[in-house]
């Protein structure tokens, strides 16, 4: 008996148990008819030859149902939603800003934790330049981050950025992210002014662009310089600054601690830049931070990349190498002008990372010797050097100074002696200053033929050359006016010489007077005259960078150092009923144009530092016009030492 399979029918779905819908035509709703939701009409209104009056609008309501990332089969990572979550409570309660500000004392992660730096390796792309004396390969190859794709809003004015990027977005603004804010503020404003020269070769720019979304401590720095960028608009901004500040020292321990790899060559890279990222700008949260661990930080990294790497270094290391150092370098200047403790691994020639031919690409033989400008140093890293020797030099001479100073008091106390012999440390010290001299009156800056231009409309390469000027100019300002011995040598002596001047006291080499080089100031002239030229000449190649030029980054140094040499002539019974002569007329014209100078940098660079440069330029000029250290007073009046004195230091740049 053969068994038959009957057909099975399919099963037939039971009208009762279809879906029901809410979505009829108003006039079937309110009927409560059946409606088969046809359109334009519906088959009900259709039969009675009614008109449809149509469906009721669905309502939008927001879902992240369907969300997907920019980057695909990737997790949202962890420290981002960490990061939202902190941000939203110390925003949403202002009142604690203070207390994060007093807690925010905060060493380098490896004096808290000893781990090593363990940051994630990155991929680099080939630099598009070649045969240029710096440009990292950072800067290289186009990124896919949109935010770092932005073109760069062409104004000084950190409000209308900040407005300009609000209007830009679609988003509602009570929905925006505040840590997507911030990085999208840092690629919109403050790597801008962060930088020299801005644009897609900009590595504050176009490496962080690569890198930030894939390096919690990086990421959490971008975010603390846009905060504290902000809060000199914002005041509920400093306790975001201070918290972004302490993430990204706490990501940074926390990469150590996981047994992540980043010993290696760019894990040490991507180390020391985040340490240039949040340690030079310490100042911008609080102006007495100088950072000086976190400056100690990065010359102890890059020694040791340096001394991880082969003996044969391809043009990527040593471009590289170059950024590096001489990022270094311009910190490390800065921070020889107000404190003593910077000299660990100084930037003399002897030292393995000193700035020298060895980390230059070589020359083609028959092809000139291109230079492509960096961010901080510009096109003469040699000047930035000798400015930096010449700032830790008049710094330990001045404190060697004030102790010989103090012994021999209490000694002409007792013997009623008169002793005006300069010490050994004095001489020493002089003869060093020469050497400095020396230097500074023999440079010779690059041909403009040589500069690459790095593709800002607001910094053509011809202002790199009027800003190493300045910096030459400064240098040797300072040097004349703490060493008058110098001068003395260069000027004819006259009668009457100026503050210090010891007839007869030539270093102990037996030099005799010299002429000035090739300083564009006639030398024919009083040294206080010649003193007050040099510096109303270095005003005028100040005067001729606009307000919106790129170098304004580097320049806050020089105004303070150049304002100190802008002195009235004492008055005297013999020109106090005179009238105003046109001298006095130039040194006004020039401390207005320095004050006003400051003030513009106030709103589009960190103004707290900016703040603390202008306090300093005015209390110095308040001090020599009421005569405290005026010409005829021997000692004289000096920036450093009224810096001290009014607790003004902080990092000018």
């Amino acid at each position: 008996m053969e068994n038959s399979k009957k057909p099975t029918n399919p099963a037939i779905p039971n009208p009762r148990r279809a879906p029901k819908s809410r979505n009829g035509c108003l006039r079937c709703k309110a009927k409560r008819l059946k409606c088969d939701e046809k359109k334009p009409e519906c088959l009900q209104c259709s039969k009675k030859s009614l008109p449809c009056p149509g469906y009721k609008t669905k309502p939008l309501v927001w879902s992240t149902k369907h969300e997907k990332l920019l980057v695909p089969d990737t997790q949202l990572p962890t420290f981002v939603v960490e990061s939202s979550r902190r941000l939203q409570e110390i925003v949403s309660s202002p009142k604690e800003n203070e207390k994060e500000r007093e807690s925010s004392q905060i060493t380098s992660p490896e004096k808290q934790s000893g781990i090593p730096f363990l940051p994630i390796p990155y991929e680099d792309t080939p630099s598009p330049l070649e045969d240029v004396s710096y440009t990292s390969t950072m800067t290289s190859g186009s990124t896919t981050n949109p935010l770092s794709s932005h073109p760069p809003i062409p104004t000084t004015d950190s409000l209308a950025a900040i407005r300009h990027q609000l209007q830009r977005s679609s988003v509602p603004q009570f929905l925006l992210h505040l840590p997507t804010m911030l990085v999208e503020y840092y690629f919109s404003y403050v790597c801008q002014i962060f930088s020299s020269f801005d644009g897609t070769l900009n590595p504050f720019r176009s490496t962080i662009g690569r890198l930030w979304d894939g390096s919690a401590p990086i990421y959490y720095a971008i975010q603390s310089m846009a905060a504290a960028y902000l809060a000199n608009h914002f005041p509920r901004m400093v306790g975001v600054g201070v918290m972004m500040q302490r993430e990204t020292f706490g990501a940074l321990c926390s990469l150590g601690q996981g047994g992540g790899t980043g010993s290696g060559g760019d894990g040490l890279d991507k180390m020391l830049l985040t340490v240039l990222l949040v340690g030079q700008t310490t100042a911008w949260h609080d102006p007495q931070d100088l950072g000086l661990v976190h400056l100690k930080t990065a010359k102890r990294l890059n020694r040791r990349r340096l001394e991880q790497q082969s003996p044969g270094l391809g043009t990527r290391e040593r471009r590289q190498n170059e950024f590096f150092e001489q990022c270094i370098l311009y910190w490390d200047m800065l921070a020889g002008f107000v404190s003593d403790d910077v000299d660990e691994f100084g930037f003399e020639p002897s030292s393995p990372i000193s700035i020298s031919s060895a980390t230059s690409p070589p020359t083609t033989p028959g092809k000139t010797h291109q230079i492509f400008p960096h961010p901080w140093t510009g096109v003469a890293p040699k000047i930035q050097r000798l400015f930096a020797r010449t700032g830790r030099l008049i710094r330990s001479y001045r404190k060697s100074l004030s102790f010989d100073a103090t012994s021999l008091d209490f000694l002409d106390l007792d013997l009623n002696l008169d002793f005006n012999l300069p010490s050994q440390a004095s001489i020493q010290a002089l003869q060093t200053a020469q050497a400095l001299e020396e230097e500074l009156l023999g440079f010779e800056a690059p041909a403009l033929t040589s500069l690459i231009d790095a593709g800002d409309q607001n910094t053509p390469v011809h202002q790199y050359l009027l800003v190493a000027e300045a910096y030459r100019c400064a240098a040797l300002l300072q040097l004349y006016r703490v060493f008058p011995h110098l001068l003395s040598r260069r000027v004819p002596v006259l009668e009457l010489g100026f503050s210090g001047f010891e007839p007869g006291f030539d270093g102990g080499n037996g030099s005799t007077s010299v002429g000035i080089g090739n300083l564009p100031i006639p030398f024919s002239q009083h040294p206080n005259d010649f003193l007050l030229n040099l510096a109303l000449h270095t005003v005028s190649l100040l005067e001729t960078l606009p307000p919106t030029s790129g170098t304004r980054c580097i320049q806050p140094i020089l105004f303070i150092a150049v304002a100190s040499e802008l002195r009235f002539p004492p008055p005297s019974n013999h020109i106090s009923q005179g009238s105003i002569t046109t001298q006095e007329i130039d040194i006004a014209t020039a401390r207005r144009f320095v004050t006003g100078r400051l003030q513009e940098f106030c709103h589009s660079l960190p103004a707290k530092p900016v703040k603390q440069a202008l306090r300093l330029v005015e209390e110095t000029w308040g001090r020599l016009d009421s005569g405290m250290g005026g010409i005829g007073e021997g000692k004289g009046c000096f920036w450093m030492d009224v810096m001290e004195q009014i607790g003004g230091e902080t990092i000018f740049g």
